[in-house]
């Protein structure tokens, strides 16, 4: 039996009148915060701290408001209830954030000692990364009323054309024959069904999610022109360099690192193609897969409970680490996880880790699977970090840049599969691992790094024309080729994968933190695995550090230095390793 969450601990329920007394609140304390205008420069370095607390409270108010309408709607996208409170804090957290927005506008435009003063005085440590990190905005800032028009404009253009983009799909049903029968089913109900051990179902499945993408390809491609659209207008206004460089920005990382991570990332896309040919083999398909089979079982597909997926996952937080299991117990205590699959539910699985204050909760639907267990470790790891970021990190340090926020969520996944490895006495469990641990560092790291590919192109070329739905299924298909080789032979239908993936609407080039995310903390399980247990507390202490220090300091602070190629390089060591495994044991059976 899965599990709902419970979101009391936020508010009673979508007409709590305490919502809208929440945010006039914020709203009060907005106006109240402008009295600092134009005089932040002439404060004391305390009353630039206090001053500073102020504007985090107010940030806090609009999160949990912001927050719970954004929870609802990922609950039940159809509900028009929630549908309605998603809208009314998302209107209001615009006109307050507008209310604000002159205030990091004048803290960039400080003179350089007066922002150094406050940078480097001890009364103002806990804000100093905050500082740092605003900084690098500086050059790209725009006048006051140019920002609060770009701030209310993303109302009725990128962010209604995501909420567009999610209610729609949410909505999609599906007309696929299983076992000879014709059924309706919802996204939820369908994702599973890519790893179905039957390969006619797979076949079905696939050809019916994405032919129900295709049908709808002109909804899908106006969310998506007017995305690329949107970005080339705000690349233009603030002269990025890039069309990247708010990614690297917001991920407190630089030009240099991610090129290197993705041209290791491209040098090894000889792990995907030997992977699925190996595969290939296996199922007896020669040297290339079927496209429905990319996440085919190759054993026999052991099926779990939410009770067996609770003992695992935490079985393997416990062995690790008696304080991470205590804190991972929490969730499933307090009803902290959204398990259940429903229909009108986002798809996708999230942590929402709110403020320091507030509990995180877990929005998954889960299926079963081995899969959707691995989900649920990741998805807790989630949480962990951000319980370990609230004890010693405010607002503005909370959440860590995407780039290393995967860090508790992917070694998580590790403990739960050195945990499975250490129990497995048998070949087939081993094959059952292997496979797993591949095809999800393939979908994590290569698979992601081509979507950031895929993504360039359609922004550079959708910024100044409108691009068809087969003009982006066809710079799609020139990726998946660069990356599977000649190893997958893909359905006509997944050419259209592309209008699946809501990423590329969410935010501008978001999959390259998983790629760095994965990679990075595959040097960290190598640190663990060559220390053990005297790793656990860097551990802790990285995860901690939340949003406070840069991912290059967070690597140096263990021994590691993420500028070289080395670096990257060391994860796909280990993963090739794996691979070496895999392909042995596919020859003693070929």
């Amino acid at each position: 039996m899965t599990t709902t969450w419970d979101l009391t601990f936020l508010y009673k329920g979508y007409d709590d009148p305490q919502i809208d007394l929440d945010l006039e609140k914020a709203d009060q304390m907005a106006e109240d915060i402008a009295k600092y205008r134009g005089k932040l420069s002439s404060l004391s370095s305390s009353e630039f701290a206090s001053f500073l607390k102020q504007h985090e409270e107010i940030g806090n108010f609009l999160v949990q408001c912001g927050s719970y309408g954004s929870l609802l709607f990922s609950q039940e996208t159809t509900n028009d209830n929630f549908k309605a409170v998603f809208a009314k804090v998302q209107q209001k957290n615009v006109a307050i954030g507008n209310k604000l927005i002159w205030i990091n506008l004048e803290i960039n435009k400080m003179e350089p000692e007066v922002f150094s003063k406050f940078l480097n005085d001890p009364q103002l440590k806990n804000y100093h990364h905050y500082l740092e990190v605003l900084r690098l905005r500086e050059p790209y800032q725009l006048t006051e009323p140019v920002e609060q028009v770009l701030n209310q404009k993303a109302l009725i253009g990128s962010s209604a054309w995501v909420k567009f983009y999610e209610e729609f799909t949410a909505d999609f049903k599906f007309e696929v024959e299983i076992d000879g029968e014709k059924k309706t089913l919802s996204q939820g109900e369908m994702r599973p069904l890519f790893r179905d051990p039957n390969s006619t179902t797979r076949e079905n499945v696939f050809k019916a999610y994405y032919q129900k993408h295709v049908d709808n390809s002109i909804a899908i491609s106006h969310c998506f022109n007017n995305i690329w659209k949107d970005h080339g207008q705000n690349v233009d206004l603030r002269k990025y360099p890039s069309t990247m460089t708010i990614a690297h920005i917001r991920n407190q990382t630089d030009e240099k690192i991610v090129e290197k991570m993705m041209d290791v990332v491209k040098k090894n896309y000889t792990l995907v193609q030997e992977y699925y040919k190996a595969k290939a083999k296996l199922m007896g398909q020669g040297t290339a897969i079927k496209g429905s089979d990319l996440y085919a079982p190759i054993t026999k597909v052991t099926k779990y409970s939410w009770k067996e997926a609770e003992e695992a996952v935490m079985s393997a937080f416990n062995e690790f680490d008696p304080e991470i299991g205590t804190m991972g117990q929490r969730l499933f205590d307090e009803n902290l996880i959204d398990s259940e699959i429903r229909k009108g539910k986002r798809t996708g699985a999230f942590c929402a880790g709110i403020t320091p204050a507030l509990k995180p909760v877990i929005h998954m639907s889960f299926d079963g699977t081995s899969d959707g267990v691995a989900t649920l470790a990741h998805e807790m790891g989630h949480a962990l970090h951000d319980m370990f970021a609230a004890r010693k990190q405010t607002l503005f340090n909370y959440h860590p840049p995407l780039v290393v926020a995967e860090t508790a969520s992917v070694f998580s996944e590790q403990i739960l599969i050195s945990k499975l490895l250490k129990t497995m006495t048998d070949e087939e469990g081993k094959l059952t691992l292997l496979v797993n641990q591949l095809e999800d560092a393939i979908g994590t790291i290569s698979r992601q790094t081509m979507y950031i590919y895929f993504e360039k192109e359609c922004h550079l070329k959708g910024a100044t024309k409108t691009l068809s739905f087969q003009e982006m299924s066809d710079i799609w298909d020139k990726y998946v080729k660069e990356a599977y080789g000649d190893s997958v032979n893909f359905l006509p239908e997944q050419s259209a994968n592309w209008a699946s993936i809501p990423h590329f609407l969410f935010i501008r080039y978001y999959c390259y933190a998983y790629s760095f995310g994965m990679l990075f903390v595959l040097g960290l399980y190598q640190k663990y695995l060559e220390e053990g247990n005297p790793f656990i507390p860097k551990l802790k202490r990285i995860l901690e550090a939340g949003g406070s220090q840069f991912p290059v300091d967070l690597a140096a602070s263990v021994g590691l230095d993420i500028r070289t190629e080395e670096f990257w390089q060391a994860g796909f060591d280990y993963l090739h390793g794996l691979l070496a495994e895999f392909k042995e044991i596919v020859e003693k059976r070929s």
